[in-house]
């Protein structure tokens, strides 16, 4: 019992030298913060003003500057995000088309009417037409000049009216590159024209005047010329050109031959030919055989009458 009774004793008395050493560890502990706080608390108290004032505001600063700069990336972010993507300028291309077409008809006359027809159904019009024609053959050039948007309709229907087609020819001439090329040059010439426009206003002395005044004209010159290539340009590009030639064979045809006899034929063909010609024109003169029948006749009169009065000085008197 006593032994028990010693065991508890000394178990009780740990555990309060324990709690003990617990609660003195922590005051001590809540004293150094305390110490710790009043002497922060006292430096700041014996600081100056002007270096706590100062103090105050470069932390105020910092954090102001922290501030602005973070406003500043979400700003920027922001302005990226929401700031327009630069759009790729679409130039419209520039094609020149042109067409040559040739094909044999049935019928001239109703071949012509037709397309004539087919021409003006497309809103196209005949810049120019040219017809010849001989006993083996009848044929007519045109040169047609229709919107791009109607130029593969056109041609098809023109192709239409041929039971042979001799060539068909298209070509497209892109000149994208001399349009965009020539409207810079032409902007940049109309603004340098400006500033001689300007120039010419502030000049005082006649000289200055006069090499103004000759830039000016000299960049007149060029501006016209380049607005006029535009212009031809764009007349090529929203008009097409169609080359038409179609023709009507004649059921005569020439006969090829190179034979012996059939040089010989051609020979008294032509010479016969010939004689008529010579014949025509013969009579085409007559005037001048008139005038040289008369002329002859009056010089044969003169001469047997000279010879009559010869003989008649040179007979004996009797």
């Amino acid at each position: 019992m006593k032994t028990k009774s010693l065991f508890f004793a000394c178990f009780f008395l740990l555990v309060t030298m324990s709690l003990q050493l617990m609660s003195c560890s922590s005051k001590s502990e809540k004293e150094k913060s305390n110490s710790d706080i009043k002497e922060a608390t006292v430096t700041t108290l014996n600081m100056p003003t002007s270096e706590s004032n100062a103090a105050v505001e470069a932390d105020q600063k910092s954090t102001a500057d922290k501030a602005a700069s973070k406003g500043s990336v979400n700003e920027e972010k922001k302005s990226e995000q929401n700031s327009p993507q630069p759009v790729k300028e679409n130039i419209p291309q520039k094609i020149v088309k042109t067409a040559d077409l040739s094909f044999k008809v049935e019928k001239y006359d109703a071949a012509r009417f037709n397309i004539l027809g087919i021409i003006k159904s497309h809103q196209g019009y005949v810049s120019s037409e040219n017809q010849t024609g001989d006993e083996y053959r009848t044929t007519n050039v045109m040169v047609v000049r229709v919107g791009s948007e109607h130029f593969d309709a056109l041609i098809d229907d023109l192709m239409k009216q041929a039971i042979f087609v001799d060539y068909k020819k298209i070509h497209s001439d892109d000149v994208t590159e001399e349009f965009v090329d020539v409207s810079a040059r032409l902007k940049s010439k109309q603004d340098a024209l400006v500033q001689y426009q300007l120039i010419l206003k502030k000049a005082n002395t006649i000289n200055d005047i006069l090499d103004v005044q000759q830039y000016i004209r000299t960049l007149q010159e060029e501006i016209e010329s380049m607005e006029g290539r535009l212009k031809y340009l764009n007349n090529k590009v929203e008009l097409s050109t169609v080359n038409v030639t179609f023709y009507q064979q004649s059921q005569m045809l020439p006969v090829q031959n190179s034979g012996f006899g059939w040089k010989i034929k051609e020979a008294l063909a032509w010479g016969w030919h010939g004689f008529l010609q010579f014949i025509i024109g013969f009579m085409y003169l007559w005037p001048l055989w008139f005038i040289m029948l008369i002329s002859l006749f009056l010089i044969m009169y003169f001469v047997k009458r000279g010879r009559r009065k010869r003989m008649l000085r040179n007979q004996p008197k009797q």
